[in-house]
């Protein structure tokens, strides 16, 4: 009877044609789009500031809190006042700080999976001027893990805690010497 019931199943699974997606599926949002690719994720995490410093003290202060991060920049685009890197990777440690506080990736049986996953990110600032002699800094972060020690090539999803945004934003503003 059994059988029976999943052959039935099945065949029924079979015939249904072609799935109708619904305009009410949730899209991804686009982070970035530019000659390396496409960046989408779930629900980027992005922070905002005010930086009382002209937008190209803003900007220098940032290329160098990524250089002090061992960032590469390869996303420099002042006409469209963005900059960062979208593809690439750490583990354990990023920015000083232990992996486990910047980014969630789930637990496994060993504990938090950001502790031993090497950990893909975007990283990406857009600067701009505020209008009053000042800037608006934002920064979007966006992690994926991936399990090296089984050999599995498939990246996962993960969230931010947020502390790399106020992390980065703050050490801007410090280096900038804006308030």
């Amino acid at each position: 009877m059994r059988r029976l019931l999943l052959l039935c199943v099945l065949a029924g699974c079979a015939s249904s044609g072609t799935p109708v997606i619904e305009s009410t599926t949730p899209k991804q949002a686009t982070i970035y789009q530019g000659e390396g690719g496409t960046i989408m994720a779930e629900r980027p995490r992005a922070a905002t500031a005010s930086i009382a410093a002209p937008p190209a003290t803003v900007w220098l202060a940032a290329k160098k809190v990524y250089a002090d991060w061992e960032v590469p920049i390869t996303v420099e685009n002042p006409s469209a006042h963005q900059l960062g890197n979208q593809n690439f990777f750490k583990a354990r440690q990023f920015a000083g700080e232990q992996m486990t506080s910047l980014v969630d990736c789930g637990s496994g049986m060993t504990g938090p999976k950001a502790s031993s996953y090497r950990i893909y990110m975007s990283l990406l600032t857009d600067i701009a001027s505020d209008g009053k002699g000042g800037t608006t800094i934002q920064t979007t972060f966006v992690p994926m893990g991936q399990d090296i020690s089984g050999g599995s090539t498939d990246r996962i999803p993960c969230g931010s805690t947020g502390r790399l945004e106020q992390l980065f934003l703050a050490r801007v503003k410090v280096v900038a010497g804006g308030k």
